[in-house]
């Protein structure tokens, strides 16, 4: 009989503070950001590429292996354009990050709520929220109207593992 081993994330308090991010991390933020100040979505090719595996931006079997990584996140956008993409990413990287450390891996990813569920502040801070959901995904909010964001996740390394909501 096999057991399935449960792994238990350490999830850090919220934070704003970009001058602790590792260097890596923030050199892989700053690429994105600036792909994103382009507002077009093929700039993304850059951080993408440099990047050393892609990063993952739906869950496996959504997309055909090899699917061009843009035209994913054309396909995943309302627009077909990738805007939303742009939109929501730039909205995800506004909002305060968490460390999650998963056995050796540790990971920052933005936005800290999506990890470490907490309610909002006020509407400014509700409205922030809704921000960083796609607009395909509000459909998919859970029954108390708690959104599913988008999330993005840089490893220590530097590596962008993922853009994508939870299932």
């Amino acid at each position: 009989m096999t057991r399935k081993k449960e792994t238990l994330d350490a999830v850090s308090l919220p934070t704003s503070d970009l001058a602790a991010l590792p260097p890596l991390v923030m050199m892989m933020r700053d690429k994105i950001i600036a792909a994103l100040d382009k507002n077009d979505v093929e700039a993304l090719r850059i951080p993408i590429d440099w990047n050393e595996v892609r990063p993952l931006f739906a869950k496996s079997g959504t997309f055909k292996a090899g699917t061009d990584p843009i035209e994913i996140l054309k396909t995943l956008s309302f627009d077909r354009k990738g805007r939303e993409t742009i939109v929501i990413a730039r909205a995800v990287f506004a909002q305060p990050y968490v460390k999650i450390t998963r056995g050796p891996t540790t990971l920052y990813e933005w936005p800290a709520f999506a990890s470490r569920p907490s309610t909002p502040a006020d509407e400014d801070d509700a409205r922030a929220r809704w921000s960083c959901v796609r607009f395909a995904d509000l459909a998919r909010s859970n029954a108390e109207g708690k959104p599913r964001p988008m999330r993005i996740g840089i490893a220590s390394d530097g590596v962008w593992h993922y853009f994508w909501s939870e299932d």
